[in-house]
């Protein structure tokens, strides 16, 4: 199963959350509205999620190697 990637709006947008940005901020500066900015958080938030699956099935199928 391939990693899902986050598209560059994604990323950008999430970046700026990190920093503490509010939407509308995060709206302004990328030029979208504000329930647009929330439908890129959603989708990078299922990518993570995905994301983050997959590495708790690697970490599990090695420790079972390891034993």
């Amino acid at each position: 199963m391939p990693v899902p990637e986050l598209s560059r709006t994604e990323e950008r947008i999430v970046l700026l959350v990190a920093q503490g940005r509010s939407r509308p901020e995060i709206a302004a500066e990328v030029g979208l509205d504000a329930r647009t900015v929330e439908w890129h958080l959603a989708q990078a938030h299922r990518k993570l999620e995905k994301a983050s699956a997959l590495v708790d099935r690697v970490r599990v199928r090695q420790q079972g190697r390891k034993s």
